[in-house]
């Protein structure tokens, strides 16, 4: 281990899977810490990434494959970690480093669990502990487990008193809470703030600017925030309610509270809440879930039943 000094992780997306390879590079530092960290990420996904001190150096996957390619092999790397595992990132890690390790996907058993509601799971590992598990011979694996990150950013609050973070939008509809459900829990909330957090897009900006309509009084920060912020905000905050997003994975990483509504997706997947203070709703009872992987745009079976719970929280 001694002559690993330039380690490269490869993961281009996105930003919840990025932040679950936060873990395995605070373990590295720890067993090899005059070593190098280097980061290859998509552009859009950087900005996550600087603000984590054991990342020493970030690339940027260039349109041109090629181009990142050059960068590789020019860098001479000692170990390459591909926690993307895809064409593109077997296309520019093949022949490099001395010592390049592949994350176990298992792609197949996710299929068959979607297809034909067969599980041959022997045991559900997530997604962070399999990224861990991909050094395997270079840290010692038995003994690492989820951790909270270092990250760098202002921990002075924006907001006076107490309030309780909502993410209320996902990329997905099938991961997506109802909005009107979430007007049920918004109205029974006594004596905290409400503050509404999302990116840019349509859709969150829609979700949100719906619930604030329907909920005055609540702060819609929407579109608003950077990196930087949203820490803040999810980090000052009581707890926070989500959906199967990268704002669980962002908020567990800060050690905050994180109340999970999953929809169409399952914790076989690898993506489920890791701190003991974090409480998962779900829909157990039913035969067609999971209908994906990932998260479809309409409910196949049209009664979109998997979200059909309120949120109580004790």
């Amino acid at each position: 281990m001694k002559d690993i000094r330039k380690i490269l992780i490869i993961r281009f997306s996105s930003l919840g899977d990025i932040v679950l390879t936060f873990p395995l590079i605070k373990i590295l530092k720890q067993t090899l810490p005059d070593s190098e960290i280097n980061f290859l990420v998509k552009e859009k996904y950087s900005e996550i990434l600087k603000l984590n001190p054991d990342i020493d150096r970030i690339l940027i996957l260039n349109k041109k494959l090629s181009v990142t390619a050059n960068e590789i092999s020019s860098s001479e790397y000692d170990l390459i970690l591909d926690l993307q595992k895809n064409f593109k990132s077997r296309l520019v890690s093949f022949g490099k480093g001395k010592t390049l390790k592949r994350v176990k996907k298992e792609s197949i058993r996710k299929l068959l669990l979607v297809w034909f509601k067969w599980s041959f799971f022997r045991e559900i590992i997530p997604v962070y502990k399999k990224y861990i598990n991909t050094a395997e011979g270079i840290i010692n694996i038995v003994k690492t487990g989820f951790t909270t990150s270092d990250l760098k950013f202002s921990k002075e609050k924006i907001f006076d008193g107490r309030y309780i973070v909502i993410s209320p939008s996902s990329k997905h509809f099938t991961k997506t809470y109802p909005a009107e459900r979430f007007i049920n829990f918004i109205k029974s909330v006594k004596d905290v703030k409400i503050v509404l957090t999302g990116d840019d897009s349509d859709r969150d900006v829609s979700i949100c600017g719906y619930l604030e309509n329907e909920c005055p009084g609540i702060i819609n920060m929407c579109g608003k925030l950077n990196m930087k912020s949203l820490l803040n905000v999810l980090f000052n905050s009581e707890y926070v309610i989500c959906n199967d997003s990268a704002v669980l994975h962002l908020s567990e990483a800060l050690g905050k509270k994180v109340i999970v509504l999953f929809g169409s997706t399952v914790k076989e997947f690898g993506f489920f809440p890791q701190l003991d203070t974090s409480e998962v709703f779900e829909n157990n009872n039913l035969n067609c879930r999971p209908c994906t992987h990932i998260g479809k745009d309409k409910c196949p079976r049209k009664h979109f039943l998997c979200m059909d719970y309120e949120i109580r929280i004790n």
